[in-house]
């Protein structure tokens, strides 16, 4: 009888080489792949567990799973890129993360994360779980397992698997798993369908406690035991286990777990506000030196130049990203859209469409705003505009750290691609040509 291993070896829908297992979830396995055509694209092929599938609903919810994965386009979360059955088998083919699993990541460290690397990491997961929250998706399993961490220390959530629409009753009883004991909110415990997006944030606020603490802060050998403990007993202060952090980091993490949804953060971005306030609390005093050195040298005006144009480069460089992200996420929703017209859902393919033709508009509205600021960096002298982008490390630090923590690892790519157009126009008189800024895109 075949096993699902024996997929290693096979080509799978005429494009996908299954190379090994990567692990195995609550909805199936997942399995490394590779595009026949081109080798170094890689892919995360979900192939759906055949009990599931023997289930009478399982058509919707398989649909529902593609559904929900076709609307989340964010850089904080896994993407998916194509759906289809194939034999007896249901496939999701996702993003591959090159990188590890935020659990290991805790695990290897044997104690509390740094920190600094646990914010901007923990950030990229808010930023992501606010998109899914804004079009009313919840996760229902935020947990260390459930985010992957790429080189550049970019978070990504993933599994999505066991999310549903908020208030989709219709989905609450298709077998799916509701979450994990350790991170669950109390509510969750009493029943898992009628939560809203502030479960996540509770389960979120645990993660952060792990993170932070390098352990959970209740444990036991029951789910009976775990659920006395999210629901009585109060969560232990972080500074108990780790006193490196701050109180105001601490607190936010109390808040963040209170035991009533209306005493906590209201969504991600409440949360992550929170995070950048306490950040901007810490940081502020030395911008204000670094500013005093720079009067009293003298290179006040000189300074001015190029931060108008570091400005400038910055507001390309979001214009840009933006274009090739809207390029991204309209191939996605086209996906989504024909999902919608195959399950004969005419709500969603009305939803789609609408999408679609919001993102074409923003297409152009991106490059519009990409050529402005273009024509004005063509004013400043070569020296000058040659000096910041010769320096791209050095480029309005502070909006980089920004960029880079919302999950932006790419943007040295589009600083480089405005330089070039720049050297382009100075030798040519030419400017941007969308079409070819967008064969950039995929590049």
């Amino acid at each position: 009888m075949e096993t699902k291993d024996d997929l290693i070896g096979r080509t799978v829908h005429g494009s996908y080489a299954i190379v090994s297992k990567l692990g195995e979830g609550a909805m199936g396995r997942v399995y490394l792949a590779e595009n026949v055509m081109v080798r170094d694209k890689k892919y995360a092929v979900k192939v759906l567990k055949r009990e599931l599938t023997t289930n009478p609903n399982f058509m919707k919810q398989f649909y529902d799973e593609a559904a929900h994965q076709a609307q989340l386009s964010h850089p904080n979360i896994v993407q998916m890129t194509d759906y289809f059955k194939e034999g007896e088998d249901y496939f999701l083919v996702l993003e591959y993360v090159d990188g590890k699993s935020l659990a290991d990541i805790i695990d290897s460290l044997h104690g509390p994360m740094p920190e600094k690397q646990a914010l901007y990491i923990f950030k990229g997961i808010l930023a992501g779980l606010d998109c899914a929250h804004q079009k009313a998706i919840l996760h229902r399993d935020i947990k260390a397992s459930n985010v992957m961490v790429d080189s550049s220390n970019r978070a990504l959530t993933t599994d999505f698997g066991i999310a549903r629409q908020a208030g989709d009753e219709k989905a609450a009883n298709l077998g799916r798993v509701i979450g994990t004991p350790e991170y669950m909110s109390p509510e969750q415990f009493i029943d898992s369908d009628k939560i809203d997006h502030r479960s996540d944030i509770y389960s979120a606020g645990i993660l952060l406690f792990e993170m932070l603490t390098g352990q959970l802060p209740f444990r036991g050998t029951s789910q009976a035991a775990l659920k006395e403990q999210h629901l009585g007993a109060p969560l232990p202060n972080p500074r108990t286990i780790n006193p490196k952090i701050k109180k105001s980091l601490a607190q936010i993490v109390l808040k963040a777990t209170q035991k009533e949804p209306e005493k906590r953060f209201q969504g991600g971005l409440h949360f992550l506000e929170a995070i950048k306030s306490y950040e901007r609390g810490k940081n502020w005093k030395i911008w204000g030196l670094s500013l005093s050195i720079l009067i009293a040298a003298g290179v006040w005006y000189s300074v001015q130049n190029e931060k108008a144009v570091r400005s400038l480069a910055t507001l390309a460089t979001d214009s840009y990203s933006q274009l090739c992200r809207e390029q991204e996420t309209l191939k996605r929703k086209e996906t989504g859209l024909r999902i919608a017209t195959e399950s004969g859902d005419s709500e969603m393919v009305e939803a789609f469409s609408r999408s679609i033709d919001a993102h074409k508009a923003n297409m152009t509205r991106f490059f519009n705003e990409y050529a402005r600021a273009f024509d004005q960096l063509t004013t400043y002298r070569g020296g000058t505009v040659n000096k910041v982008f010769s320096e791209p490390q050095q480029a309005d630090e502070s909006r980089r750290v920004e960029y880079e923590q919302a999950g932006e690892p790419e943007r040295a790519k589009f600083w480089n691609l405005i330089h070039k157009d720049l050297e382009e126009f100075n030798s040519t008189g030419r400017g941007p040509v969308k079409d070819a800024m967008l064969q950039e895109c995929t590049r």
